[in-house]
């Protein structure tokens, strides 16, 4: 007794079922034929998630985004691994050459993916950007902070009143240089003293 084949030309499957091997027979089911599925290209995975608004506006992501906030999709081809950030692919579908640089947002909006609001930069780039934009963390958004904002603005109040830097250093259980650096203006510029009325 032969082995029977499945009935898709060039398929050497065994049959299984309604003459299709396996693969044939769920693709019919699901499809309504036994052809492949068309695989879609990166940009159409990519432009399929995307509201795309008009040309000076955000471009918003609207799929996956990681803890930051960025838009992120997996590589062409794969299934599996670490995602590529969704501004990324924006540049590169745009033609701009990202390997080895960070893209920067000109809009400080983590989702977007408009090109016109992306461009390629080193970290320091993107480091000065953060300072100047006012994005760095400071004060008591720093991880290495021991005091607030209302506390700095304290300090301040009570060294003008004639308070000893070692007196506060010792109560803000903090070095009596980090207390002079305070009141100097040397660190913590932006509070000001009168935060603490």
């Amino acid at each position: 007794m032969s082995t029977r084949i499945c009935s898709v030309a060039g398929c050497d499957r065994t049959h299984r079922r309604n003459g299709f091997c396996d693969l044939h027979d769920q693709r019919m089911k699901r499809t309504g034929t036994t052809d492949a599925p068309k695989r879609k290209t990166l940009a159409d995975r990519f432009w399929e998630k995307v509201d795309r608004r008009g040309p000076d506006d955000c471009w918003e992501w609207t799929a996956a985004v990681n803890e930051h906030g960025y838009g992120v999709m997996r590589p062409e081809g794969q299934r599996t691994g670490p995602g590529i950030k969704a501004h990324r692919v924006s540049l590169m579908l745009a033609g701009v050459d990202v390997d080895g640089l960070v893209v920067r947002h000109s809009c400080d909006n983590p989702p977007c993916v408009n090109p016109a609001h992306l461009s390629t930069g080193t970290k320091a780039d993107n480091s000065a950007d953060m300072v100047a934009r006012g994005r760095s963390p400071r004060g008591s958004r720093s991880g290495a902070s021991k005091l607030t904002e209302r506390q700095v603005a304290e300090i301040r109040v009570r060294q003008a009143a004639g308070e000893l830097h070692r007196v506060l250093a010792a109560e803000y259980g903090v070095s009596r240089v980090t207390i002079t650096n305070i009141v100097t203006g040397k660190t913590w510029r932006h509070v000001a003293a009168v935060e603490a009325a």
